[in-house]
């Protein structure tokens, strides 16, 4: 089990640094758009669309190392008070759930990204397929999925 944790881990480190070229893309796509449009005249074309693309990439692969570290919202400060069993029963209700929601959103994540291929849709100015980017929020949930997964896990054990 600690293997698979630390893989999951590992993982979502790499999507981490992905995500983190998504928002240096950003930034640089910013300011070669207001330097451009600034001092020649001249905006860079589809730079709100390759903005919101490298969001895209930079907000659903940043996610997952988020929940490790602790950067999402729990109710903790509640659950202090509860004695340990039922601590535990929540966390691991808690745990399921967001398997199951998450697992729901991949689903349609999947498919949409699927209908976004099968239609060949792309950016208006910038002529970038939508697709991939579908693709790279369904890729991002999974580690979320796998993470609630050994969560469930560990509450069971009484970890």
């Amino acid at each position: 089990m600690e293997r698979f944790e630390r893989f999951v881990k590992n993982v979502s480190k790499t999507f981490e640094w992905v995500g983190v070229v998504g928002y240096l893309i950003m930034v640089l796509v910013n300011v070669i758009d207001v330097v451009g449009s600034k001092f020649f005249n001249f905006p860079l074309p589809g730079a709100f669309e390759v903005t919101s693309f490298a969001q895209v990439v930079a907000i659903a692969l940043t996610i997952p190392i988020g929940l490790y570290l602790g950067f999402h919202i729990s109710i903790d400060f509640i659950l202090e008070r509860f004695p340990d069993t039922p601590k535990r029963l929540i966390n691991i209700f808690v745990s399921v759930i967001f398997v199951i929601f998450f697992g729901l959103i991949l689903e349609q994540t999947v498919e949409y990204a699927y209908s976004l291929q099968i239609s060949g849709e792309i950016g208006s100015v910038s002529k970038i397929p939508l697709f991939p980017f579908a693709y790279v929020i369904a890729i991002g949930i999974v580690p979320v999925i796998l993470f609630y997964i050994i969560k469930t896990i560990t509450s069971i054990k009484g970890r």
